[in-house]
């Protein structure tokens, strides 16, 4: 719609241009009806450049049949990678009329190498599996070129419509048989591009040194692009990040969030990376550049007491009681996040308080996932064959059913 506007306004100043030289007699001009037709051209030249300086800006806004969670957290080895992984699977199983898409924002490629089944081997090149996403510019960063390509100059806002966002997407059925038909992956150059020795990674695309409001521009025309598609077809989109890095890829993916989930291991340190994170988050809303809020925390590998949940884990949204220890870390780090509610109440209207009772029709903030054991790192190697154990896949089940709700607004009744 903007891109739209844009054009209209320059018909329209053509026209007036146009109104300018009517009365102008070429052959004999007075000084007035030439100081009028300058005028009226630089006013034009000046709205050219202002029309093609805003066809490069996008504001944040959220699409009905797009929903995008990115799970961050500026603490790294808390789980993001892992449980993107089986959200990925399980969300994709389970409503196969749903296409889910995984974007890899990650310098390290982890969860790329997992949904490829290649997390067990180390390739010190870009052959093999991996080699065909670069291959078939199903990155990130193959999109936003193609993207920013077609924002460049000062008349930008009179090419086409931007590229389509699937012709960047990975099928993983293509190499991973047992994968779900509607589960797509998008990878990024990053993980090569960080590799001295891997072949041609000073020729790919890269994101390094592309300004913010750049990075911005291609979060938010990738959400619209997808939700451009079918419109039978909804799309849920989980975004990995790493951790303790603000980089580019970080960026686009904070920017690209409707959700945030933050996964949280049961330690008060992780509140002062969160701290870092949210304020971060503020300037992004404060530019209009993203829509994001924390909607969910889950504690991760919990050490388990009783399968049988307390008073005191319910409260925070545990289905199982975990050590005394344990529980005290939670507890504290559920209160740091009060304090931090009262600084970012934009970014986490969602949170309730720590004590405050699980009433009908209404989601809560905390989850938890138990330790995963044996099982957990043979999914890693085979993830599309092995499973879970009950009572791990039961945890797992639980923060789909969150992010479930959380994409389709419906309310969850306990």
């Amino acid at each position: 719609r903007p891109l739209l506007d844009a054009r209209l306004g320059v018909l329209l100043l053509l026209f007036l241009l146009a109104l300018g030289l009517a009365p102008l007699d070429l052959a004999m001009p007075t000084p007035m009806e030439l100081l009028v037709t300058l005028a009226l051209g630089v006013l034009l030249f000046l709205a050219l450049l202002v029309l093609g300086r805003a066809s490069r800006r996008a504001r944040a806004r959220r699409h009905e049949r797009v929903c995008v969670f990115t799970f961050a957290n500026h603490k790294g080895g808390v789980g993001k990678t892992t449980s993107a992984l089986f959200v990925a699977r399980r969300l994709a199983a389970e409503d196969p009329a749903r296409k889910v898409l995984v974007i890899d924002c990650s310098i390290y490629g982890d969860l790329t190498r997992l949904l490829l089944g290649t997390a067990s081997t180390f390739a010190s090149n870009n052959d093999g599996a991996e080699g065909w996403l670069v291959a078939g510019g199903n990155t990130i960063e193959h999109y936003a070129a193609a993207l920013l390509r077609t924002r460049s100059g000062p008349f930008a806002f009179l090419r086409h419509r931007a590229p389509d966002v699937r012709a960047h997407l990975y099928s993983l059925k293509d190499s991973q048989p047992s994968a779900p038909a509607n589960l797509y992956l998008m990878s990024s150059c990053a993980q090569w591009s960080h590799r001295s020795n891997s072949r041609g990674a000073s020729a790919l695309p890269t994101l390094d040194g592309v300004d913010a409001n750049a990075v911005a521009v291609v979060a938010q025309v990738l959400r619209a692009s997808l939700a451009s598609g079918e419109e039978d077809c909804s799309w849920i989109v989980l975004v990995d990040t790493d951790g303790g890095v603000l980089h580019e890829l970080t960026k686009l993916a904070l920017c690209v969030a409707d959700s945030v989930i933050v996964p949280a291991n049961a330690d008060t340190a992780d509140a002062r990376r969160l701290h870092v994170m949210l304020r971060y988050m503020a300037e992004l809303h404060a530019k209009g550049n993203s829509t994001g809020t924390i909607d969910l925390c889950f504690f991760t590998a919990l050490k388990v007491k009783a399968n049988e949940p307390t008073e005191k884990s319910e409260a925070l949204g545990l289905g199982f009681a975990v050590l005394d220890d344990v529980w005290s870390e939670m507890g504290k780090l559920a209160s740091q996040f009060d304090e931090l509610r009262a600084e970012f109440p934009q970014l986490l209207a969602r949170l309730e308080p720590v004590d405050a009772k699980r009433t009908k029709g209404r989601g809560h903030f905390f989850a938890g996932i138990r330790h995963g054991g044996v099982t957990l790192q043979r999914m890693k190697d085979r993830p599309y064959s092995t499973e879970l154990s009950d009572a791990v896949r039961g945890d797992f089940d639980e923060l789909c059913k969150r992010i479930d709700q959380l994409a389709s607004a419906k309310e969850l009744t306990y």
